[in-house]
């Protein structure tokens, strides 16, 4: 497929199904991965599943500072950082944004 060796990747949103089959995917083809999140026990699972070359760090992008705050911890965990995932979704007063059949048309 690709090779990845060498490279360090973070993926936010990774304790939801498409971050975490990314993160996955990712690590397999030989990237060492920073899953990030809100979801620690989450983070913490995949991050022991994949063993070597997994870290987590927990977060909440939906504060002013948390962007930054990511950043700075996948790289202090890897050493810097060469591919961003930017899977995490926010949705506004804590409600989840519904989509409606008819929104696309």
């Amino acid at each position: 497929m690709f090779e990845l060796t060498g490279r360090r990747a973070l993926v936010t949103g990774a304790s939801g199904g498409i971050g975490g089959a990314t993160a996955r995917l990712l690590w397999a083809q030989g990237a060492t991965v920073c899953v990030a999140g809100r979801n620690r026990a989450a983070l913490d699972g995949l991050a022991a599943e994949l063993g070597d070359r997994a870290h987590a760090v927990q977060s909440d992008l939906s504060e002013p500072e948390g962007a930054d705050r990511t950043l700075a911890s996948a790289e202090g965990a890897m050493g810097g950082v060469d591919i961003l995932v930017n899977n995490a979704g926010l949705a506004r007063d804590g409600l989840a944004m519904r989509v409606r059949d008819d929104d696309w048309r």
